[in-house]
């Protein structure tokens, strides 16, 4: 079963298979979910401890849920939410993955600035090459994703974009605002 799962995926990160080419089965879904959370974690280490890193995985999970499951509503398709939500996680988990060494080189340059947000840029010394990988290869996610709406949604790739974008936004709000509630 991984071995389909794990030719399928390929085939959604080069833009050539949908989530709706993914096993609908739950121990997909179930793998997905695990695979992110570990990986978001792993990323998140380098900027905070476990348990935040944790919570906060399992927090994006839980938001990007419900935000697939309602737009998936809202265009009347919800039988499509397992397969989407897998094609999502999944893809976010590999593309995760592979921005974890440009952040490992990156992350004492974006620690000095959230230390001090005041600090100009000129000030720091941003390892181009690993900032170059890093913006190339969330801006591959992003094509993924959108390309996952699309699909999901029955959408143009510019509108499936402009949904992972939203949800980008969205989650960055919600987590700066329980960021400041706790």
């Amino acid at each position: 079963m991984y071995y389909a799962v794990a030719q399928r995926l390929a085939k959604l990160l080069l833009l050539q298979a949908g989530p709706q080419d993914l096993p609908g089965r739950p121990g997909v879904l179930q793998f997905a979910v695990a695979a992110f959370v570990l990986i978001a974690a792993l990323r998140l280490l380098l900027f905070t401890g476990v348990l935040a890193a944790l919570s906060q995985s399992l927090f994006s999970v839980a938001i990007l849920a419900l935000f697939v499951s309602s737009l998936l509503r809202w265009r009347k398709t919800p039988e499509r939410f397992g397969q989407t939500l897998a094609a999502l996680l999944l893809a976010g988990a590999c593309i995760g993955a592979l921005t974890l060494m440009p952040l490992r080189v990156l992350q004492p340059v974006l620690q000095a600035f959230a230390e001090n947000p005041q600090t100009a840029p000129n000030q720091l010394q941003v390892p181009a090459l690993a900032l170059y990988a890093w913006v190339g290869i969330s801006l591959w996610g992003l094509a993924i994703s959108g390309h996952i709406y699309r699909h999901a949604l029955g959408v143009s790739l510019g509108m499936g974009i402009c949904v992972s974008l939203l949800y980008e936004f969205l989650l960055i709000a919600v987590v700066g605002q329980l960021g400041r509630l706790f």
